[in-house]
């Protein structure tokens, strides 16, 4: 945000205005002013002149000593047009099969509509003001958290189909003013900082490293493995957390990274170990989580034995940070409802990368006792890195088995073994 210096407001709260044009529309009428008072006190406000406008309401005396956020929407006509797609697709048509004429292009269909944008008025106590970016960075997320508000219920009412959430990752850029008291609006006090950088439209496409990357992912999705979906779900995780701005879905996307991780290792753990004498008694009984818990219970009794390290959640360690972090938060998120602020979803996401990292340098570390499932979790290229392809390279000499078998074998072995806790 811009720094600027702490403007003189001789103890009275400085009046801040926020400018956002929303990235969707968000259908209250044009004009329409919704407001929320807040616990904290808003003080030096008996310095103040307070008026209400013609549409406001009477201002409630017993609010006055608080502090607040104001959103007036702004509803501008716009038009758009969306056979973008359509002049795309006939282009590549005509390249196929010769068929129909590019040049002959298709009539637009527009459709009228509205694009947003949010005049966000609040008020900052003067004792923050020495540290104006921080004073910006908290008058703004106060009113930002009433208009997702207003955005989630508004989409109640009218259930379209627009995105589900209005983030701050998903805001470009905000403009700002303050205002002294008895002043208006100046060029001396506001500025314009950007909250994220604009949308991405990729220039360039996958070069030849990169589109053998891809085939490899995806002959090892294609043939069972989960490392793909761990990874897939910490990624979208990410994207939620900095382009949408969507806390919630970032957690529990976080929190279902780290359990198909957890699970798909001692499954497949569980599954190398009867290879030489078949079986899904032990498994079932592991998994039943009317008898032994669920996977808090599995984490302390089953993890540790296999792969040494520290797995106790009372330790500090990548496990105790996971328990703590990640697991604890989604299921308040789950079951609650609670909201998660942008630093809970962060140390929720690094304490997922870190309970991976772990996770791999003890699998590694027992490449000898579990070289199939080293091999199908962490790949070659990941046993090179971490250790351990020595060990799997020696089994793989001395075996006849195929390493792409182990995919759908396992997957049979534990469809059977789901299945037998379902009775």
């Amino acid at each position: 945000m811009d720094s600027h210096e702490a403007p003189d407001t001789n103890g009275a709260p400085l009046w801040l205005t926020f400018f956002v044009a929303l990235p969707v529309p968000c259908p209250v009428q044009h004009g329409t002013v919704i407001s929320r008072a807040f616990d904290e006190e808003l003080r030096g406000c008996e310095l103040l002149e307070v008026r209400p406008t013609e549409q406001s309401d009477p201002i409630n005396a017993g609010l006055a000593d608080r502090m607040f956020a104001s959103l007036k929407f702004w509803q501008l006509a716009k038009s758009v047009d969306h056979t973008e797609h359509l002049q795309g697709m006939l282009q590549v048509i005509h390249e196929v099969t010769g068929l129909g004429s590019v040049s002959e292009g298709i009539e637009g269909v527009p459709q009228e509509t509205y694009m947003t944008v949010v005049e966000m008025v609040t008020a900052q106590n003067s004792d923050t003001l020495h540290d104006m970016p921080n004073a910006l960075h908290e008058a703004f997320h106060r009113c930002f958290s009433v208009l997702s508000d207003v955005y989630a219920m508004s989409r109640l009412v009218t259930r379209e189909s627009l995105p589900p959430r209005i983030g701050i990752e998903q805001v470009q850029s905000v403009t700002w003013y303050g205002r002294l008291p008895g002043k208006g609006y100046t060029q001396d006090l506001g500025g314009i900082f950007w909250v994220s950088p604009p949308s991405y439209f990729p220039s360039e496409m996958l070069d030849e490293k990169e589109f053998e990357r891809l085939e490899a992912h995806l002959g090892r999705i294609w043939n069972g493995s989960p490392l793909e979906l761990v990874m897939e779900h910490a990624l979208v995780a990410r994207q939620y957390l900095d382009q949408q701005g969507d806390y919630a879905n970032s957690v529990i996307q976080a929190a279902l990274s780290s359990e198909v991780l957890l699970d798909s290792l001692l499954g497949i753990m569980l599954w190398e170990e009867q290879i030489g004498s078949p079986g899904t008694r032990a498994a079932i009984d592991i998994f039943d989580e009317a008898k032994g818990g669920g996977l808090a219970s599995r984490i302390k009794r089953e993890y540790a034995p296999r792969l040494g390290g520290n797995w106790n959640v009372v330790v500090a360690g990548p496990v105790r940070k996971w328990s703590e972090d990640l697991a604890h938060l989604r299921g308040r998120v789950v079951h609650r409802g609670y909201r998660p602020s942008r630093a809970e979803a962060e140390r929720a996401l690094e304490a997922s990368d870190a309970l991976l990292d772990f996770v791999k340098s003890r699998l590694a570390a027992k490449a000898k006792h579990y070289p199939r499932t080293c091999l199908m979790i962490l790949g070659e290229p990941g046993l090179r890195r971490l250790g351990g392809w020595k060990w799997v390279r020696l089994f793989l000499d001395a075996t006849d088995e195929h390493p792409l078998r182990w995919f759908s074998d396992y997957s049979s072995w534990r469809d059977r073994v789901d299945a037998r806790q379902q009775i």
